[in-house]
């Protein structure tokens, strides 16, 4: 099974034993991968997955363009553990992060947003997330790979927050 999907499956399965939420999958997948509901409140879930790379940190791309940016969008960044393991200590590790939060960092120059060949002639904006974890004081780092200036943003408050669903 593909990592990504594996991702979703995890994601699901935690939102809907820990948090009581329905999931919905969409016929086409366009930027949101399910919707997940509780009562009156719905929302847009949008997963990305990544395995510990180089024994240093977890790395996503998100193609701007793609990206839904609103008040029920989340996108969830899976730092894949497998199911019999831990990792700083968690079996899960997700960053939860509101599109409101991630559109404001774009705006404000946070990210590193570089371009991606889309096809011969084509290129598209994306954002390289380089996620390190930092072991010794239990915190997560985004750190982009700008030339100009390092990049850093402390992700340790989404981690694993389920404070967005409770809105």
């Amino acid at each position: 099974m593909e990592i990504g999907v594996l991702g979703e499956l995890q994601v699901i399965d935690y939102l809907e034993k820990k948090l009581k939420l329905e999931n919905y999958l969409p016929m086409k997948d366009r930027g949101i991968d399910f919707i997940s509901i509780r009562k009156d409140k719905f929302y847009k879930v949008q997963v990305k997955t990544s395995k510990f790379q180089k024994n240093s940190y977890f790395w996503f791309d998100t193609v701007l363009d793609k990206m839904i940016f609103s008040n029920n969008t989340v996108y969830i960044f899976n730092c894949f553990v497998n199911e019999r393991r831990t990792f700083m200590g968690k079996n899960r590790n997700f960053l939860i992060i509101p599109s409101q939060t991630i559109k404001s960092w774009i705006d404000t120059k946070k990210l590193h947003i570089t371009k991606k060949k889309k096809s011969s002639n084509e290129k598209t904006d994306v954002i390289r997330w380089f996620i390190y974890p930092d072991f010794k004081n239990k915190k997560w780092i985004y750190k982009g790979n700008s030339k100009v200036e390092e990049k850093l943003i402390d992700l340790t408050i989404f981690w694993n927050n389920q404070s967005f669903f409770k809105i």
